[in-house]
C-alpha cells in the first residue's frame, strides 16, 4: 500500500469517527457507505466546474447541505452535532443549522414531526397513568426537544386547540428556559396524549 493510500485511509477512518458523532445506527452505515461518494463527487463538482463558489461560506453551506441529504437524512440540522462533527465555532454553527432548516423545510419538517412524537411518546406511559388517577390535567412533565421539534409541536397544538372549544382545550405546551440548540418545555400529560392521538391519526 503506497503513502498516499495510507493518508487516504486515515482521513476516511477520522472523518468517519468525527460524522458519527450522536448519529443513529442508519446514519452510521450511510457514513460507510456513502461518505466516499459524496467526496468524490463535490471534488469533482469543482474539478470539471459545475460548481464553484465566491466564498467559504457558500461552499460549506453547500457542503454541509450535500452531507445531510446523503448521509444525515433521519436528522434534523441541529447546530451542536455540526459544532462537534465538523468543528466550526458555535455561531457559526447555529447560524448554518438555521440556514439548512429553511432551504429543506419540507424534508426537516418530517423529521422535526417525529422527533416530536418520540419526546411525548417517552412519557406516554405516565400520561396514561394521570388518565387513570384523574390527575391529567395537572400532572405535568420537563421535556426537552430541539427547535425544530418544538416548532412542530406548538403547530400542531394550535391545529388540535383550534377545533376544541375552551372547557376541552388542553394547556398548551409551556416554553421554559433553553439554550440556542436545545428547547426545554413543559407540557400536561392531557395535552401529551390529545397530541399523540392526533399524530397518529395524520399518520394513518
Amino acid at each position: 500500500m503506497s503513502e498516499f493510500d495510507d493518508r487516504i485511509k486515515e482521513l476516511k477512518a477520522r472523518a468517519q469517527k468525527s460524522l458519527g458523532i450522536e448519529a443513529s445506527a442508519a446514519t452510521k452505515r450511510r457514513i460507510e457507505d456513502r461518505l466516499h461518494l459524496v467526496a468524490q463527487e463535490l471534488v469533482l463538482e469543482w474539478v470539471v466546474g459545475d460548481r464553484r463558489f465566491e466564498n467559504q461560506s457558500q461552499q460549506t453551506e453547500h457542503w454541509l447541505a450535500r452531507l445531510y441529504e446523503e448521509v444525515f437524512s433521519d436528522e434534523q440540522p441541529e447546530a451542536n452535532r455540526i459544532y462537534a462533527r465538523f468543528g466550526m465555532p458555535l455561531p457559526r454553527s447555529q447560524y448554518v443549522a438555521r440556514l439548512l432548516l429553511a432551504r429543506r423545510s419540507a424534508q426537516w419538517r418530517a423529521a422535526a414531526r417525529a422527533e416530536a412524537q418520540t419526546t411525548l411518546e417517552n412519557v406516554e406511559a405516565k400520561s396514561l397513568e394521570a388518565r387513570k388517577s384523574k390527575s391529567a390535567s395537572s400532572q405535568r412533565f420537563e421535556l426537552s426537544i430541539s427547535p425544530g421539534g418544538y416548532d412542530q409541536l406548538v403547530v400542531l397544538y394550535d391545529f388540535m386547540a383550534s377545533a376544541l372549544s375552551g372547557p376541552n382545550r388542553p394547556a398548551p405546551p409551556k416554553r421554559l428556559p433553553s439554550s440556542p440548540s436545545l428547547i426545554w418545555f413543559s407540557i400536561t400529560a392531557e395535552a401529551v396524549l390529545a397530541l399523540l392521538e392526533l399524530m397518529r391519526k395524520e399518520t394513518k
